[in-house]
């Protein structure tokens, strides 16, 4: 069992007695205020009895200190036997907002030492703590008897009933010492009725902010693992690193031995988790699930960032795992390509550079591997001059080197450099015509081994090439606003021209970076519609299009975006077909979006074959909220792609609903569904909620349908029990893709 810091602080703050020391110093025949920090003492009188050598503050004694103030009918301080008792609706208020009531406090040894009667404690976030009676020893422990501890609130209408739950324990330790809190024989009550007894356990008390031992263990299930219980030691090494170790035991493979390990410096951190096991997996063998043997299966993360100085700054992340299904089927992350890479980045103003190595690891179950190749090295670095500079423009240079590699020994290695040279300037007229033009000029060097026979022209074992392409590209629009009463209607026409020269490279130089070429409302006015840097489009053209919206004054607004472009001569420039942009007029691309009174929301962008307006590629995401319920929504419609991993028509609907039955409960549903060549129920969940003012709890059930060998295919069944300034109790990832607790 463990406690949160705000729960620890409760068990601190019960050392009251020990800060109503210094509150005021009794010598002789005269009380002496601390003169380190002022004290207001009011009371009715004040006697001095030299026979009994006793100080007696009596009716309605307040004495107030740093922010804390001490209530009581009566303060006796007995000067021969150093000690202090305050009696009589004794309540001690903290600067914090808690409030904590006494029957009698008892101090002496300096005020080092004491008893507590009769403790109740109204906490500032609503917890409630009492304890029959305490005691203080040797200055730095107390033990508290028949104490108990809730955050829940009592019910207003019947506040004499058991709170939802609590903590009671026959005995509660504090070492200072030791920065600890013990139990013994602690039981935990739902509604008064104990359901969980543990004869001991302890945590940190509070003012440190790690302390080695067990934390909370994970437990769930899942179809493919079985039941799964895992528990974990958290062990803190040091103020600035410290280590998490765990065994994940399943009912159906083996054991997994987790850790993890961090650690901070001044100017540096690093992050590392891994696990190991030796378990089956099914895997995809010519197109058939296979159940693979036993084997060691493990994997490793790290992450780690050096900032140097002020202008520059390292770092590493690592991401290896034995197999494709490793990291799906024990839920340590659902990523397709794993990511290696070293780094060393400078930042200078408007001046950036990188420089970095990457490998790839892909886990995802294909009939056929793509080749990833490594990149040894990528060097970047870019530079851009103030607004203004320069012919009342700014200029701008960007430089790249770019080294590929294949581990196959007839894999395609390639070495690119290119360096580009710009210039933008911003004209603005009277009438409001908004003029941007850019020039610029760009060189690219390749030198490419054993070059892929699929690429094009100019293969062979060996080839060096170049180009040069200077681009002159403007962009002209006239902004129109209509001011209405209640909104502001735009429309603003916006026309382009691109002049680029033939260089006729696309066919004999390697496409690495540009293969995903697709146009869309958000790249249509691009100098260069391909991404990356291998491809370029070297066609002169006209981009045309409007942009209209209706902006409400109360946040409502809807815009609205259509438009497209044509070559000036009948060439493709090497686009893909599907792309939408393989013809000399582009496909016709739009996008609406809009937002009403913050609860209906719709986003929709599209293509359009330009000769038939037949659909080539449709997605909508759409939300609303019909007072308790909520409805969500994305449809996604998709042409193939030639070239692309997109190799055949997709269509997907994905619905989600959420419904408040109540204040505290919620259920929720949702929905993928494959519409494609291969249509069926991709995944579903259902869940269940209910957020209560002490306790939170959900309960997921998903189902995802997938090939086997996917590592992600199955069934899973998820609890989640939060319990205010306690903790949290959950099955849902089982992994150490998170922080320690």
């Amino acid at each position: 069992m463990s406690l949160s810091t705000a729960r620890n602080s409760v068990f601190a703050l019960v050392f009251l007695i020990s800060l109503i020391a210094g509150i005021f110093v009794a010598r002789a025949d005269v009380v002496k205020f601390s003169k380190e920090v002022p004290v207001d003492l009011t009371a009715e009188t004040v006697v001095h009895n030299e026979q009994t050598q006793t100080v007696t503050a009596s009716g309605n004694v307040e004495m107030s200190q740093d922010g804390r103030m001490l209530k009581a009918d009566s303060v006796t301080y007995d000067l021969a036997n150093d000690k202090v008792t305050a009696r009589g609706h004794v309540v001690l208020n903290e600067a914090n907002g808690d409030v904590h009531f006494f029957d009698e406090i008892e101090l002496h040894n300096a005020m080092r030492d004491g008893f507590v009667r009769g403790l109740r404690s109204l906490l500032a976030d609503g917890s409630r703590f009492t304890a029959a009676e305490g005691e203080r020893t040797a200055g730095t422990k107390l033990e508290m008897h028949q104490a108990s501890y809730t955050p829940c609130e009592p019910c207003k209408a019947h506040p004499e009933r058991a709170p939802l739950w609590s903590i009671n324990a026959e005995k509660v330790t504090h070492d200072e010492v030791g920065r600890d809190i013990s139990y013994k024989n602690a039981t935990f009550d739902v509604l008064g009725v104990p359901v969980l007894w543990v004869p001991y356990f302890s945590h940190a008390d509070g003012s440190i902010k790690r302390k080695s031992g067990f934390v909370s263990p994970k437990l769930g299930w899942n179809s493919d693992l079985g039941g799964i219980f895992m528990p974990r030691y958290y062990w803190s090494i040091a103020p600035d690193r410290d280590a998490t170790f765990g065994v994940m035991t399943t009912t159906k493979e083996n054991p997994v031995l987790t850790a993890e390990y961090r650690q901070r410096w001044n100017n540096a951190r690093l992050k590392t988790s891994g696990s190991i096991t030796h378990s089956g997996r099914i895997d995809s063998i010519a197109g058939q699930d296979v159940r693979q043997k036993d084997e060691v299966r493990g994997h490793i993360f790290a992450d780690g960032l050096w900032n140097i100085d002020e202008r520059w700054r390292a770092g590493t992340n690592l991401e290896l795992s034995s197999d494709d299904q490793y990291l799906r089927q024990y839920d340590f992350g659902d990523r397709d390509v794993l990511e290696n890479e070293l780094y060393v980045e400078r930042f200078s103003g408007r001046d950036y550079a990188v420089g970095r190595v990457l490998a790839f690891q892909d886990t995802r179950v294909q009939a056929e591997k793509v080749d990833q190749p490594d990149v040894l090295p990528e060097v970047i670095a870019s530079f851009m001059g103030e607004p203004g500079g320069v012919l009342g423009g700014r200029w701008s240079v960007d430089t790249s080197a770019l080294g590929l590699r294949r581990s196959g020994s007839d894999g395609q290695d390639m070495l690119r450099l290119s360096a580009k040279a710009g210039w933008q300037r911003r004209f603005e007229s009277g009438t409001g015509l908004l003029t941007v033009t850019d020039l610029s000029v760009r060189a690219d060097a390749y030198h490419t081994l054993d070059r892929d026979t699929a690429a094009g022209a100019g293969t062979g074992d060996s080839d060096s090439r170049g180009r040069i392409v200077p681009v002159s590209h403007t962009v002209v629009s006239l902004p129109l606003v209509k001011p209405m009463e209640r909104a502001d209607v735009t429309i603003e026409p916006v026309a382009a021209l691109t002049l680029v020269p033939r260089t006729g490279d696309n066919d004999t130089l390697p496409n690495e970076d540009s293969q995903d070429a697709q146009v869309d409302s958000s790249n249509l006015f691009n100098p260069d519609r391909f991404p990356g840097l291998d491809r370029v489009e070297d066609v002169s053209r006209i981009t045309y299009g409007i942009r209209t919206g209706l902006h409400g004054h109360e946040g409502s607004r809807i815009d609205g975006f259509l438009g497209q472009s044509a070559r000036l001569e009948d060439d493709s420039a090497s686009f893909p077909s599907g792309s939408g942009l393989d013809e000399r007029r582009s496909d016709i691309v739009g996008q609406i979006s809009g937002v009403y009174a913050d609860d209906y929301g719709l986003n929709y962008r599209f293509q359009l074959d330009d000769q038939t307006l037949a659909s080539v590629r449709h997605e909508i995401d759409a939300r609303a909220r019909f007072g308790p319920v909520e409805l969500g929504s994305r449809y996604l419609f998709s042409d193939p792609i030639e070239g692309t991993s997109i190799d055949e028509s997709r269509q997907q609907i994905q619905g989600s609903a959420a419904v408040q039955l109540a204040r505290a409960w919620r259920v929720r549903t949702a929905a993928l569904q494959d519409l494609g060549q291969d249509p069926g129920l991709r995944k579903a969940n259902l869940g269940l909620d209910y957020t209560g003012q002490c306790v939170n709890f959900s309960a997921t059930a998903t189902r995802t349908l997938t090939r086997e060998s996917s590592g992600d295919s199955g069934t899973e069944i998820m609890f989640r029990i939060g319990l205010k300034n306690i903790g949290e109790f959950q099955t849902s990832g089982l992994g150490l893709n998170s922080s320690s607790e």
